[in-house]
């Protein structure tokens, strides 16, 4: 009885946890209002500049570089009636013959695994939205 009892306490924690691979923060809020100003405002206080491209349901930032390892990322927000679809792009930077660093144009989709810096940001901005947090593939 107890562990029938566990098991459906914990059920709702266990089906929504990161897995490894997945790429997509889904935020679902309680409203739709103002919830291009509330993404906009929560790229903009995690450090990222958003660009202005005057689409209503796609928020898109340019890079913005890593403080602790040398490479940046692109965070973008798909929004559609009260959710909110987070995922990214991230690129390392290279070091060339003469030993100056340069921006790769090799992004690379943004994961979850155990000690992503990229996964990091991405979720910080989610916190920063708040509400209900999801993920996906």
């Amino acid at each position: 009885m107890r562990a029938l009892l566990f098991l459906f306490i914990f059920f709702p924690f266990i089906g929504f946890a990161q897995r490894d691979d997945d790429s997509k923060i889904i935020i679902t809020l309680p409203d739709s209002i103002d919830l291009y100003k509330k993404v906009k405002i929560a790229m903009v206080n995690t450090d990222f500049i958003v660009k202005d491209n005057y689409n209503l349901d796609t928020l898109t930032t340019y890079s913005r570089e890593f403080t602790d390892m040398p490479g940046h990322c692109i965070a973008i927000a798909i929004l559609k009636n009260n959710t909110v679809t987070l995922f990214g792009f991230y690129s390392l930077k290279r070091i060339d013959w003469f030993g100056f660093t340069r921006s790769s144009n090799n992004f690379q989709k943004i994961i979850y695994f155990r000690g992503s810096k990229s996964w990091k940001l991405l979720m910080q901005i989610a916190k920063e939205i708040g509400s209900e947090i999801t993920f996906s593939k």
